[in-house]
Parts: C-alpha cells; sequence; structure tokens
C-alpha cells in the first residue's frame, strides 16, 4: 500500500480554496467539538482529504496514516460525512 503522503497529490488538495462550507455548520478553528481520525478503519481513499475546504487533513508522522490539524479544523463535519468507512468521528470536548 502506498504512503499515504505519497498519494495526497493525487487529492489535489492544493488547488481547494479556504472557506465556510454551505452545507455545514463551521467554528472558529480550535473551539468546541472536533474530528479524530480512526486509523484502523482508515483505507485511506482521501475523501475526507478532498472534502475538507480547510486543509485540515494531513498526513501524520512518517506519512503513514492522516491526522487532523486542529489549528486549522472548523469542526464542519465534511470530512466525517465523506468517511466511506466511518473512519472519521466526531469528539465532544478538547
Amino acid at each position: 500500500m502506498q504512503d499515504v503522503q505519497d498519494m495526497l497529490p493525487l487529492f489535489d488538495v492544493g488547488s481547494q480554496t479556504p472557506g465556510v462550507c454551505d452545507s455545514h455548520d463551521a467554528r472558529k478553528p480550535g473551539v468546541g467539538a472536533s474530528y479524530a481520525i480512526d486509523i484502523d478503519r482508515c483505507m485511506h481513499c482521501g475523501d475526507c482529504v478532498r472534502a475538507c475546504l480547510f486543509g485540515a487533513i494531513a498526513a501524520g508522522p512518517m506519512g503513514r496514516t492522516l491526522r487532523i490539524l486542529e489549528d486549522r479544523c472548523t469542526a464542519c463535519g465534511a470530512c466525517h460525512e465523506a468517511c466511506p468507512t466511518g473512519a472519521v468521528y466526531e469528539r465532544r470536548e478538547r
């Protein structure tokens, strides 16, 4: 299986413009609910990366897993809704 870091250019996340997702309740980054990724359920499809308008999902240490960057995450839930395996889940408090 390819390392996630190698796959990120395939997701074309560099061309996305950060902004507010109309269909989700976006909040100030780092406030309120947050999301995390269950690495045991993640199949590295990249759907969550493509769904995030804020660039808040990045490759983890050594490029083998994805992680949520809490300082960029607005907890809009787009990544959660895009994940086909339910690997992206909501954490209530930080």
